[in-house]
């Protein structure tokens, strides 16, 4: 009796140690799980900023010599096909619950998606690709805005100086002819008229001026419309609806808005001539349709703050491609004001997937003071 007392805590020592021992290597294991989906996010993040930006520069060639109402039609006709097939494969239904409420929402999300798409698609048909990429990329800070108006999500010291000094990189991208003076007329050549070169010269920079203007402006509303598509995807939240039946809707309900564009605000539709134009206009449908894939896979699996600087190498990959496919060279402005735009998006991310992760520590540890309580 008495050894039996004697080796029962030895034996209870040691069945402690082997159960510390086994829930450190299960926390082991779960953090490094953790940590391995979030790298998978993060990668799926920098893909679908590829995928998205070679749309772009799709868009940008393309949008030359088609309406750019006409490329959304092909974007939002490809996008459903593929998604119509994608919610057949995983077995959800295309429309989405039986609910009026969701369904309604979902077709809100799609109308701010397409009007988007459609004034940035505008964009990149009077712009550089990557002035255009960057200022449509003022999405966040619009969401962030209107997020704190519709659904109270916290807007601090930090957020509006971000959202502010964001406006300024703006600025320097679209350079406005009242704060940047135009370059200097060329001097006439042998045989040539003063004076018509100095007219041919200010009528081409008058021209330059306005599609840079109408381009800035068309960015902008694109950007505001994407925050309000953002903002209503977080109203339906993710018991709501499935992402595929996200980019089912927003690929029906394009199709009918590029339609009334395309014969209301431009001259109809335009057939694409040869080969490379029809596989410019299905490749960056599928190209379109990839990158949301992995952006809504990524979302899943990466942390907020992070992703969102992942997804900053749009505008990486869109100056990438402006010099070496479209080889035109940005100016010292479009970088300065691209920095200032990458810098305080990213900042206003960390800043929110900070607030998230203290909201959640804060919940959890009042989760286990209830639990100690007797």
């Amino acid at each position: 009796m008495t050894s039996a007392q004697e080796t029962s805590p030895l034996l209870q020592n040691q069945h402690g140690t082997s159960s510390t021992s086994t829930s450190s290597t299960l926390t082991t294991n779960a953090a490094s799980r953790q940590r391995h989906q979030e790298t998978k996010g993060l990668i799926y993040m920098t893909l679908s900023a590829l995928f998205f930006s070679f749309m772009s520069l799709l868009v940008s060639l393309t949008a030359k010599t088609l309406p750019s109402f006409e490329i959304v039609l092909f974007r939002g006709i490809i996008q459903t096909v593929l998604g119509v097939i994608a919610c057949r494969y995983l077995g959800i239904s295309p429309l989405g619950q039986p609910d009026n409420r969701i369904r309604f929402l979902l077709f809100c999300r799609g109308l701010a998606g397409s009007f988007g798409l459609g004034f940035f698609f505008y964009a990149l048909s009077v712009m550089p690709l990557a002035d255009a990429t960057v200022v449509f990329f003022l999405g966040p800070t619009f969401t962030a805005i209107l997020g704190r108006i519709v659904l109270k999500e916290p807007f601090g010291p930090l957020d509006a100086t971000a959202s502010a000094i964001t406006m300024c990189g703006v600025v320097l991208v679209s350079k406005p002819t009242f704060l940047f003076p135009p370059p200097s007329p060329p001097t006439p050549g042998p045989g040539e008229s003063g004076e018509e070169v100095l007219a041919a010269f200010f009528v081409k920079q008058q021209e330059e001026d306005y599609r840079r203007l109408f381009g800035t402006l068309a960015g902008l509303c694109g950007a505001m419309c994407a925050a309000v598509a953002y903002v209503l995807v977080r109203k339906i939240g993710k018991q709501g609806a499935h992402s595929m039946q996200h980019v089912t809707y927003f690929g029906v309900v394009s199709c009918f808005v590029s339609l009334i564009g395309l014969y209301t605000l431009q001259d109809g539709y335009v057939a694409p001539q040869g080969a490379w134009m029809w596989s410019g206009v299905v490749s960056l449908g599928v190209a379109a349709f990839v990158g949301q894939i992995l952006l809504n896979s990524g979302l899943q699996l990466a942390p907020l703050g992070p992703g969102t600087l992942m997804r900053m190498n749009d505008i990486v990959f869109a100056f990438l491609f402006q010099i070496t496919v479209q080889h035109e060279q940005p100016d010292i402005f479009s970088f300065l004001g691209a920095s200032l735009v990458m810098i305080c998006t990213g900042s206003m991310g960390l800043n929110k997937w900070r607030l998230e992760k203290k909201r959640l520590q804060q919940e959890k540890d009042q989760q286990d003071q209830q639990q100690q309580q007797p």
